[in-house]
């Protein structure tokens, strides 16, 4: 029996749109990331970066705009979409708009048979994109900055990675507002993050052991019907002989 149920014209634009739209976050992550690395770009070069940026952030708002528009319940889909509601009215947010092209790969994946998985694949691209981007933003905070302990972009990897498993070695720390701003924020993702990750892993594994107590239960009942039946047998063959034995 086939779906007859039509998708809702939001629906069907998002379906449209999904493939443009995710296209758009990769190209937004790199002219981002060009934007902050390229510390020797000239005024031209920075302008014209800083014209695609603002594009493409002006697309992610006609999009959420054209969704809540078509929404049936318009009050529902602002309250069901904060994150994508935040990034669109303040830009300085809109890095995290990339999240949702992570959540567009998970949707190629089967939801009733490898949920687990698509929850892995979201955790690990969250947290690859989280550290990136913190690494980035870091990095533009920093760098020039008076007594800055930052110098290149590797400096800022490192401090991400640190900041985000909460070790804190201390050689490299923010000596900026907005690098403190950051700092906060990864910090603050981090946890949650690590925690999930660790949450998830265990829940995994307690279901792996509770998969196999669930069979070796059932290959216990399988062996304890089979040696039922075994001394079934026996008794007959006994009788059997017994009554033949009788016989002679």
């Amino acid at each position: 029996m086939t779906d007859s149920r039509q998708p809702t014209r939001r629906q069907a634009w998002e379906r449209a749109t999904n493939v443009p739209m995710m296209a758009l976050a990769v190209t937004f992550l790199g002219v981002y990331a060009w934007h902050v690395l390229d510390t020797g770009a000239s005024p031209r070069l920075d302008s014209w970066l800083t014209g695609v940026d603002i594009l493409i952030w002006a697309l992610f708002a006609v999009d959420f705009v054209v969704r809540l528009w078509l929404s049936t319940d318009r009050l529902r889909f602002v309250r069901r979409h904060p994150l994508e509601l935040l990034i669109v009215a303040l830009p300085p947010f809109r890095p995290l708009r990339l999240l949702r092209a992570a959540l567009l790969l998970l949707d190629t994946l089967n939801r009733n048979t490898v949920t687990r998985a698509r929850l892995a694949v979201f955790v690990g691209a969250s947290s690859t994109l989280i550290l990136l981007l913190c690494s980035l933003a870091f990095f533009d905070a920093e760098y020039g900055a008076a007594d800055s302990k930052v110098t290149d972009f590797g400096d800022a990897l490192w401090w991400s990675a640190v900041s985000v498993t909460t070790v804190g070695y201390g050689d490299i720390y923010p000596v900026t507002t907005e690098g403190r701003l950051i700092s906060l924020i990864l910090m603050t993702f981090g946890i949650g993050l690590i925690s999930f990750a660790i949450g998830t892993t265990t829940s995994w594994v307690i279901d792996q052991l509770k998969s196999v107590e669930a069979s070796t239960e059932r290959t216990d009942q399988e062996i304890a019907v089979l040696l039922d039946e075994v001394r079934a047998l026996r008794g007959e063959v006994a009788t059997l002989r017994e009554a033949d034995a009788d016989r002679r």
